[in-house]
C-alpha cells in the first residue's frame, strides 16, 4: 500500500484456520484492510503538525517520509477513489 504493508488474505485465511479453527472470508479481509485514504492523509497531516510544533529535534528523514506518504496516497486517490480495496495492491516478495 501507499503507506506499508499489509498481510495477504491467503496467509490470514490459512493462519486463522490453524490456529483458530475460523473461517476468514473476503469480506472480512476486505473490511479490515481497505485503504481509507483521506483518513490517512489527515492522520499524516496530525502527525506532522505534531512533530513541526511540540518535538524539538525532529530529525528531517521523518517529515520526508509523511511526505513521501502524502504523495502515494494523492496519486492512489486519483487512480482509486477514496477507498482503496485491498486486492488492488501488488504482492510484493521479500
Amino acid at each position: 500500500t501507499p503507506t506499508g504493508l499489509i498481510p495477504l488474505y491467503p496467509d490470514l485465511k490459512r493462519l486463522f484456520w490453524e490456529v483458530l479453527q475460523k473461517e476468514y472470508r473476503e469480506e472480512d479481509y476486505v473490511k479490515q484492510f481497505t485503504l481509507r485514504v483521506h483518513e490517512n492523509l489527515q492522520k499524516i497531516e496530525r502527525v506532522t503538525k505534531i512533530y513541526r510544533e511540540k518535538v524539538e529535534d525532529t530529525p528531517a528523514v521523518l517529515f520526508e517520509v509523511l511526505e513521501e506518504q502524502r504523495k502515494r496516497l494523492l496519486a492512489v486517490l486519483e487512480q482509486y477513489g477514496p477507498y482503496v480495496n485491498p486486492f488492488v495492491f501488488e504482492t510484493v516478495s521479500t
